[in-house]
């Protein structure tokens, strides 16, 4: 099976080297992600592996189609970057890579947490302008504080353990509620976790119920000074509506490793003059809001395993023309 791989980065090649040398699979490695203006490259391949800056509309799926491609094989969890409706009506299969080291996405969202909880932006700046006074710099103990999460799948339920350690109260919401998270937390009414949260994280999926799920409305629900960690999907988020909380003063700060309109920049070296995008702009201007370019997911841990199972994935196709890993259109907890 010919496979183009997108967003192979050059300490990764090793492990598809590897994976030739098994004689069923050969790659071919893009430089570009997937979009309507970089479809036309495909030739001669059965399958693609995406990462999640790849855009796979209707008209993309329609064009793969024509080239004969059969699998897609998302080396992410998340897939709302594949129209798989689309996908499914023209014959294709996708797959995902359901979870891959989960440790290291809650790691980087309890590093995100307290670098607002403790004002290291606004800290670093002080010091690199020679100012090593302590104004602006009371924080928050991460310990004392009621933690919310909505998303208690895997990621959720790590980053749960790790705000225990730390000695937090818990609470979780999820559509899915599940016997291991109720061990790790007091599972509420979403409105419920909202009102009590002093610090709230998103580890949701992005399907149709929770597109801007934090919004305007459920923003005025939060506690005053309440601080948002968002380390799942940038479309969960409305960053207008966010933007405007932390001008009021109603949002007490604000982290995130996703934003809705990342495609534009993320993996891209481009100025912040040139992200054409006010509202980015303004977010990273602000001391108490922490951008990180997704990287979440980014261990030496985490790419191992993502590849493994995309590769396996991919050899199950290829061998049976199914996989345990197909993407359903139901999305159910990450």
């Amino acid at each position: 099976m010919k496979v183009r791989v997108y967003g192979a980065q050059p300490d990764e090649l090793r492990l598809y080297e590897e994976a030739e040398k098994q004689g069923d699979l050969s790659f071919v490695f893009a430089k570009a992600p997937l979009n309507e203006e970089t479809v036309q490259e495909v030739q001669d391949c059965e399958a693609l592996i995406l990462l999640t800056n790849c855009q796979v509309n209707e008209k993309v799926a329609e064009e793969l189609s024509k080239k004969g491609v059969k699998y897609l094989a998302c080396r992410s969890a998340g897939t709302d970057h594949v129209d798989y409706a689309a996908v499914k009506r023209l014959g294709m299969c996708c797959c995902n890579v359901p979870f891959y080291a989960p440790e290291a996405i809650a790691e980087h969202t309890i590093l995100m947490a307290l670098r607002v909880l403790r004002h290291e932006k606004k800290c670093s700046a002080k010091v690199a302008a020679g100012d090593y006074t302590l104004e602006g710099l009371k924080g928050r103990q991460l310990g004392q504080l009621t933690a919310g999460v909505l998303g208690t799948g895997r990621i959720g339920r790590t980053t749960m353990n790790l705000l225990n350690g730390f000695g937090a109260r818990v609470l979780g919401w999820d559509p899915y509620p599940n016997d291991a998270a109720a061990k790790l937390c007091t599972y509420v009414e979403r409105d419920e976790l909202l009102k009590q949260s002093d610090i709230i994280f998103l580890h949701c999926p992005l399907t149709p119920d929770s597109y801007h799920v934090i919004g305007r409305e459920t923003l005025g629900m939060m506690k005053e000074g309440a601080v948002l960690i968002n380390t799942a999907r940038g479309g969960l988020v409305d960053q207008d509506a966010v933007l405007e909380a932390l001008e009021r003063g109603r949002l007490g700060g604000f982290a995130f490793d996703v934003y809705e309109n990342e495609a534009a920049f993320v993996r891209k070296k481009k100025t912040l003059a040139e992200i054409d995008d006010p509202t980015f702009q303004a977010l990273l201007a602000r001391d108490d809001a922490i951008y990180s370019p997704h990287v979440a997911f980014y261990t030496d841990g985490a790419i191992y395993s993502m590849i493994e199972v995309t590769l396996a994935n991919l050899r199950e196709y290829l061998t049976t023309g199914q996989c345990r890993n197909e993407v359903k259109e139901e999305a159910g907890p990450v």
